[in-house]
This record gives C-alpha cells, structure tokens and sequence, in this order.
C-alpha cells in the first residue's frame, strides 16, 4: 500500500461451492495484532465449529479461510453462512 493511503475494509464472504464438507468462509483484511482473535471470539459467539484454518498473510494484508460446519458437522444453511459472514464481518469493523 502506498503511503498515506487508507486501509480497505475488511471482507468477509462465503464461498458456496469451496467444500462438500464445510461452509467456506473468507476474511480478507489489513493484517493487525488481534486480527485472528476477533475472528475466533466470532466465531466461537457463532456457535460453529471449525474444521480447519488457513492463515495467510501477504504484505499488509491478511486472507484467511475458515472451514466451518453447524454442531451436528454438516454445512451450514446459506442463510446461517450469510449471518456467520456478517457477524464476523462485524468484529472486524
């Protein structure tokens, strides 16, 4: 990022088809000391469970991808994936 340049806001989305086992969800934000703990208290508010996490950082900028399902281990609904990326969308603003 250039210098004196504002930061974009963190994204957060879900991709539909990125796994038969889990809801894939992405976080793309500037990289920041918390940033996984936010999205971990999310997360866990959330009431999912996380299958896996891959955590990448690249520059300034952080992606990662969190593969969650409901309690019982199935993926959520399209609905509960929306509010889940909404919310964790939430404790990243």
């Amino acid at each position: 990022r250039r210098r004196g340049t504002a930061a974009p806001p963190p994204r957060v989305t879900v991709a539909p088809a990125g796994s038969r086992l889990a809801t894939v969800i992405e976080v793309r934000a500037q990289d920041a000391p918390g940033l996984l703990h936010r999205i971990g208290q999310a997360l866990e508010r959330s009431a999912v469970r996380v299958r896996s996490a891959h955590v990448s950082t690249l520059g300034a900028n952080a992606v990662d991808t969190v593969y969650v399902t409901d309690a019982s281990g199935k993926p959520l609904a399209p609905g509960e994936a929306a509010e889940l990326a909404r919310e964790v969308e939430r404790a990243l603003g």
